[in-house]
């Protein structure tokens, strides 16, 4: 039986290097495939095609997502009534699987992206998501690609994930038992973050310890990525052949933020992937600013809003001088715990921080794809390759807050219900225990009157 043929028609398609088409385009979808990218020019429709038209729209490959944390969604981030701190405290593993699915929707209907990365659960549960995935138990679910739980010291960041090693043969083990589990990539918390306890100015991990998960990693043929905030970290990153960095923050000691030009060069000239989670300041920035306008904010809240300011200040900034010394092998990747489906807010800043709008689209598509190894099947729109497909309106070439208006996404050639997403609520995802129920107006019931029994004399 021949399968359907699917055809999305629009003015424009940003397809790779070399195929893009501004004066009208179509994709040509049979099954699961691309068998066909077309500009102006194209075939006969065939008899019983089904034909996707979009008058103001940008074709482009399915978005990825380098830098998820799935387990989360649930409103807050370092504060508040549902802070991951609280969360992990609160929530159990069950709960936290099935708002990962929920989450991984959000990000794929409201956002287009069609394969993502998790760098970081508690215990089973992304290696457990991935598994129902594949047992095909949702319909168009996003790409997984999952490193399980993070490689941290002892007390590091992310401990609550059970991953502690400790030394060049507790790291090996580590990464052995990850992958006997079914870890795509390992991912190694480098150096202090926003769990309370830890001090993001400060490397965890030796430059010796580093370099055995690495090993380690490559010998599986597994890549591997590090959280990296602190100057050093990112240098002993660089020191032991990570594969990519996430954040790179250059905090040093003091608190500021400076870009050390000997290591930039270094994480360049090495090919290393970079991926600056740009927006994680943002919404707290947005939010403290809003309120602001309201009222004067407390001096808490203007302490959010000060760290929230330099944060998105040193990552603009950072990314942007990286992109002038040459720097190119950028991801994007939105380090979701907070919220999902907000990727394009992180494209709109890189494009702030520099970066032409051709290297963010590159960003969002072929660079992940090709870090995480799946180049060959996504991240670009070919003959031949998987249909992961997502359509803006407007032309993100010019504007790249086109993005932010996802019309249409197609994964592996089914065409997804877009009214779907009321299936997938927003909230804190919080379990509801059920109230206890009061009566009314309750009573008490006495006995009736009696006499007492006299006294025997």
């Amino acid at each position: 039986m021949t399968a359907e043929v699917t055809i999305i028609r629009a003015p424009r398609l940003f397809g790779s290097e070399g195929t893009v088409h501004d004066h009208g385009a179509s994709l040509w979808i049979e099954g699961d495939k691309i068998t066909g990218v077309y500009g102006s020019e194209a075939p006969a429709v065939p008899e019983n095609a089904r034909v996707l038209d979009f008058p103001d729209g940008c074709i482009l490959p399915g978005l990825i997502d380098s830098h998820t944390h799935l387990m989360y969604g649930t409103g807050e981030r370092m504060s508040g009534p549902r802070s991951y701190d609280h969360v992990n405290d609160e929530d159990n593993d069950g709960l936290m699987l099935l708002r990962s699915v929920r989450n991984a929707y959000q990000h794929l209907l409201k956002a287009g992206v069609t394969s993502m990365r998790d760098l970081g659960a508690r215990n089973r549960i992304t290696f457990d998501l991935k598994d129902g995935a594949s047992a095909n138990l949702f319909k168009g679910f996003p790409t997984l690609h999952v490193c399980g739980r993070a490689v941290t010291i002892t007390g590091g960041h992310f401990h609550f994930g059970h991953e502690e090693a400790d030394g060049e043969a507790e790291c090996r083990k580590s990464v052995r038992r990850l992958v006997k589990e079914g870890a795509d990539f390992i991912k190694i918390m480098g150096s202090g973050g926003g769990t309370y306890i830890t001090d993001n100015r400060r490397a965890s991990f030796t430059v010796s310890e580093l370099r055995a998960i690495a090993d380690e990693a490559h010998r599986h043929g597994k890549p591997c990525t590090v959280h990296a905030i602190a100057t050093e970290s990112i240098a002993n990153a660089v020191e032991a052949g990570i594969d990519c960095i996430e954040h790179y923050e250059f905090v040093e000691m003091n608190y500021d933020r400076k870009l050390d030009p000997a290591i930039a060069d270094q994480m360049i000239a090495n090919d290393i992937w970079l991926s600056p989670t740009i927006q994680t300041g943002y919404r707290n920035k947005e939010s403290m600013l809003a309120l602001r306008e309201e009222r004067p904010l407390t001096p808490a809240e203007q302490e959010v809003l000060v760290y929230a300011q330099w944060k998105q200040e040193g990552q603009l900034y950072v990314t942007g001088a990286l992109y002038e010394m040459g720097a190119r092998r950028f991801l994007m990747g939105t380090d979701a715990i907070s919220r999902f489906g907000d990727y394009a807010v992180g494209l709109r800043l890189m494009a702030e921080s520099g970066l032409p709008n051709e290297e963010v689209l590159y960003a969002a598509t072929r660079n992940p794809a090709e870090a995480m190894g799946i180049l060959d099947d996504v991240g670009t729109l070919e003959t031949g390759k998987v249909a992961d497909v997502t359509v803006v309106k407007g032309d993100p070439m010019s504007d790249i807050r086109a993005v932010e208006n996802v019309q249409q996404v197609v994964k592996a050639g089914y065409v997804l219900p877009m009214d779907s997403l009321e299936l997938f609520p927003e909230g804190d995802g919080a379990a509801q225990r059920p109230a206890v129920r009061k009566p009314p107006n309750p009573k008490v019931v006495r006995l009736p009157h009696h006499h007492p029994h006299p006294h025997p004399h």
